[in-house]
């Protein structure tokens, strides 16, 4: 049986640069990666970090047009994991689902 899809919003194969901070431990540095795919209210991304789903974080990330129907630069997001995958993922990475709440100006 085939799992219905939850998005709200279409997702695009976009790779596009990110970097991830943890709001909930302050001194830990910046992970950078790639976007896989993106949407207006997402993204998911393979990368070598320990996130916990439901944790909070920021995304800085240049939306692309192609997304978001305009050019809006550089924003930074604050987000929360949705979900994790070990699965089919190189070892010691994983793959992350952020929902993006809102970016800051």
């Amino acid at each position: 049986m085939a799992i219905p899809e939850r998005r709200i919003t279409p997702r695009f194969k976009f790779p596009t640069p990110i970097s991830i901070h943890r709001t909930e431990a302050s001194n830990e540095n910046e992970v950078r990666s790639k976007a896989i795919n993106i949407s207006r209210e997402g993204l998911y991304f393979v990368a070598r970090v320990k996130l916990s789903v439901g944790e909070t974080v920021e995304v800085l990330v240049k939306m692309p047009k192609r997304v978001t129907g305009v050019e809006t630069g550089t924003r930074r997001f604050v987000g929360r994991v949705r979900h994790i995958e070990m699965e089919g993922i190189p070892e010691g990475q994983a793959g992350i689902g952020v929902q993006l709440l809102y970016y800051e100006r």
